[in-house]
């Protein structure tokens, strides 16, 4: 995952996600559904927060040709063990080391939630300029209502710290929207899933154009 390093919880972000990946080679399993995105073979793909590889795998799956980023050190390397061949670097989302125009869509899953809300215009920014012309973004994203949104020390009211020590923030689909002021929203809707224990899990989902 890819959070902001520029507040007083920088450090312990880092260290909290370096430890996750640390002790959980294998955390997300299987491979993610990236039926609804609209990407085609030869499309040079940007993937922000790419942790173990699980979407980055469908998206070379697909024949995209994908530069997987991840703030977490840890990350890279398991990322690299779990999918070899892959074009894995350490990097933040809010100072991406490409240059401009370098990709046609830029995919963000399980990212955003880790951003403070007063950083979002510099996401907005940075993955503006490395999309070409008309690029489009595919954000998941955690929202208020699922199961885990009031799990953990409350630092506002949609941003919580787990006990693990990492930070969440669960957006509405008009939070969502009102962190991209300048960018088209092609589709946002909102996934809930019931779970077998009578809870449900939540996400939403984003295409937007830049």
């Amino acid at each position: 995952m890819v959070y902001p390093s520029n507040d007083a919880y920088g450090m312990e972000q880092v260290d909290s996600w370096d430890e996750f990946y640390r002790t959980n080679r294998r955390a997300w399993r299987g491979m993610t559904d990236i039926s609804w995105l609209d990407v085609s073979p030869g499309m040079d793909v940007l993937e922000v927060g790419c942790g173990n590889g699980k979407t980055l795998a469908a998206l070379r799956g697909a024949g995209c040709n994908v530069v997987g980023i991840d703030f977490s050190e840890e990350a890279v390397v398991s990322c690299k063990q779990l999918v070899p061949g892959a074009d894995v670097r350490q990097g933040d989302i809010l100072d991406l080391k490409f240059p401009d125009s370098s990709f046609d869509a830029v995919v963000m899953f399980h990212v955003l939630e880790h951003v403070l809300p007063e950083d979002m215009h510099r996401v907005e920014s940075e993955v503006r300029r490395v999309l070409r012309s008309d690029g489009v973004a595919y954000v998941r994203s955690f929202s208020l209502g699922d199961m885990r949104s009031e799990k953990g020390m409350s630092l506002s009211d949609d941003m919580v710290v787990r006990g693990n020590g990492i930070r969440y923030r669960y957006y509405t689909e008009r939070s969502l929207m009102d962190s991209f002021p300048n960018c088209t929203f092609e589709s946002i809707r909102r996934v809930d899933e019931p779970t077998r224990f009578g809870t449900v899990r939540s996400r939403l989902e984003a295409i937007i154009r830049f």
